[in-house]
């Protein structure tokens, strides 16, 4: 398996499993500041996201597999490794200031 198409499949799992419940959190905290609120919806939001944001990633992951001893796609996917890796740095930053700023 190519280096970058093994990366962004990696990449895109982990952004699939920590990026609904951070984007949910995301939505929450800008209605609302109720911690009480805030927990309840969480659990549904994140759900509702898992289930359009899980599917998608694991097609993508399926066609790269499928195509991973394709240098050309290698090169086109480097892009996308990058954009993975900064929504989970992102995501990563998000819970952190959630946990030690916003108190």
């Amino acid at each position: 398996m190519q280096k970058n198409i093994s990366t962004t499949i990696f990449y895109s799992l982990l952004f699939a499993m920590g990026g609904a419940p951070t984007i949910a959190m995301m939505i929450i905290r800008g209605q609302t500041q109720d911690p009480q609120v805030i927990y309840q919806a969480l659990i549904g939001l994140s759900v509702i996201i898992a289930c359009i944001l899980v599917p998608m990633v694991l097609i993508q992951n399926a066609y790269l597999f499928l195509k991973r001893n394709d240098v050309v796609l290698e090169q086109k996917i480097k892009p996308v490794l990058h954009v993975y890796l900064a929504l989970n740095v992102i995501c990563l930053a998000y819970w952190l200031i959630i946990q030690f700023l916003a108190k």
